[in-house]
C-alpha cells in the first residue's frame, strides 16, 4: 500500500495560475511533474515554446525562487508551480480564466469555465482581439471581482493585468499591434496548450522582448 501511495503521488502534475506556465509543462517543454524547475528551464522554454526573449521572463523566474525561499525558510535553487497559488503575491486577482483565490474553492490553479464565460460575452465571437476588446475583458474582470470578492479581499492588480494582456496580444497576434486570433487564445485558456493544429507556430512572428511589451502596454493604456 505504502508502495502504491508512493507511487501516485510521484505521478501528481503541479500546475500553476499562470496558462503561460501551465502550457510549458503540459509540453514538455518545462518538467511536466511541474516539480523542480531551475531559471534556465524558464528561459529555455519560453524561448522554444513561445518565441520570449530572456528578458521577459527573467524578472518573474527571480521573483519565484525569491517566493519558494520566503515560503520555505531556505535559499530555493528550483520551485514548483503550485507554489504560485500564495494570493496576492506572484499570484493576482482578476484573472481572466481563474477564480480569485477567496472566491470558491480558494483553488486560483484551475480554469474556471465561469470566468472565461464572463471573457467571452465582451468578446462576442469577435474572430481578432484588439486593443479595445482585450482591454474590455480585462476591465470586466476588474469589475466583476471588485464587486463580488470577499469585503476587504480584493486587491486591483493594474499593471499586471496589463502586462498579461500584452503578453497573450503577442503571443497570438502581432508584438507590434496586437490582433490576435480569438481562437488560438480560446484554447490557450481553456485547454493550456498551444494550437498548433489551427497553425499556430512560435517562431511565425519576430522575437517578443521585454521592450515590445511595454510598448503593448502603453498602447493598451491609450486605446
Amino acid at each position: 500500500m505504502a508502495v502504491t501511495a508512493a507511487l501516485a503521488d510521484s505521478q501528481v502534475l503541479l500546475r500553476s495560475p499562470c496558462p503561460a506556465l501551465n502550457t510549458l509543462a503540459n509540453h514538455g517543454l518545462l518538467p511536466h511533474s511541474g516539480k523542480g524547475i531551475t531559471t534556465e528551464d524558464i528561459l529555455s522554454a519560453f524561448a522554444i515554446g513561445q518565441n520570449f526573449a530572456a528578458d521577459t521572463v527573467s524578472g518573474a523566474a527571480a521573483a519565484a525562487l525569491a517566493l519558494c525561499s520566503s515560503e520555505t525558510g531556505v535559499n530555493c535553487t528550483t520551485w514548483d508551480l503550485d507554489m504560485l497559488d500564495k494570493p496576492h503575491a506572484i499570484e493576482h486577482d482578476n484573472s481572466l480564466s481563474r477564480e480569485d483565490y477567496n472566491f470558491g474553492q480558494d483553488n486560483n490553479t484551475v480554469f474556471s469555465p465561469r470566468v472565461w464565460g464572463q471573457v467571452l460575452r465582451i468578446w462576442r465571437g469577435a474572430e481578432i482581439i484588439d486593443f479595445k476588446l482585450a482591454n474590455a475583458a480585462r476591465a470586466e474582470r476588474v469589475a466583476v471581482a471588485n464587486a463580488t470578492d470577499a469585503p476587504g479581499w480584493y486587491v486591483p492588480a493594474v499593471a499586471a493585468g496589463f502586462h498579461e494582456t500584452a503578453f497573450y496580444l503577442s503571443l497570438f497576434g502581432d508584438p507590434v499591434e496586437g490582433n490576435a486570433r480569438q481562437d488560438w487564445v480560446d484554447i490557450w485558456f481553456q485547454q493550456e496548450r498551444m494550437p498548433f493544429e489551427l497553425g499556430w507556430t512560435a517562431t511565425q512572428r519576430d522575437t517578443i522582448t521585454a521592450a515590445g511589451l511595454t510598448a503593448m502596454v502603453a498602447k493598451l493604456q491609450a486605446a
